[in-house]
């Protein structure tokens, strides 16, 4: 099996298998009795940085499309989408691409990870809240879960590495060839004599 795939399903594997672990840990650990309509306690992890405090998400990513008829049909049809275009990027690459198989991993593990809790339960689990506390405030960043996590770390390194990751064999200007992308091949070469 070339090694992008290999990657490519590890961190498939790893990612999906931890977000749906700790969505099934939240959903009986951190669920009060009554939600909604009851409030869910924190969990300290670390005092005034981290807690777990079990929240639903009708919509996506910081409650875009909350309450809207519809959404959770059109996040779906997204995800499939990205999916879609997760496994065509894959298939394209050279089979020594690796890190950019991991990545993608990333991709696919967070998608699938947060399509299934639409599917399942029309909302996305997320329990996990980092903040910052200062003396006369407290600042929230918006509660996510590991499958969100995956999906910015993906798309995070995919940007920075952008420019290292291989290209597919048909994108590869090739030798001897001037590519519109060289600088140098867009100066006259010089008469020969």
């Amino acid at each position: 099996m070339k090694s992008k795939y290999v990657a490519f399903l590890l961190l498939f594997l790893l990612s999906f298998g931890l977000d749906q672990g700790t969505k099934i840990w939240a959903r009986n650990h951190l669920k009060p009795t009554g939600y909604p309509h009851a409030i869910s306690v924190p969990q300290t992890v670390i005092k005034g940085y981290w807690d777990f405090r079990y929240s639903e998400n009708p919509g996506s990513a910081f409650g875009m499309f909350r309450n809207q008829a519809g959404a959770r049909y059109f996040l779906f049809g997204i995800g499939l989408v990205c999916l879609g275009v997760i496994g065509m990027w894959l298939y394209r690459l050279p089979g020594n691409s690796k890190w950019l198989g991991v990545k993608l991993g990333l991709l696919a593990g967070g998608a699938i990870g947060n399509m299934l809790d639409r599917a399942m339960y029309s909302r996305v689990t997320d329990f996990i809240l980092w903040k910052v506390t200062t003396a006369t405030q407290t600042y929230e960043w918006p509660t996510f879960n590991i499958a969100d996590a995956a999906l910015v770390i993906g798309v995070g390194m995919i940007l920075i590495d952008r420019p290292r990751d291989p290209l597919p064999p048909e994108e590869q200007p090739s030798a001897g060839s001037s590519s519109t992308n060289d600088p140098g091949a867009l100066a006259e070469k010089p008469a020969s004599a």
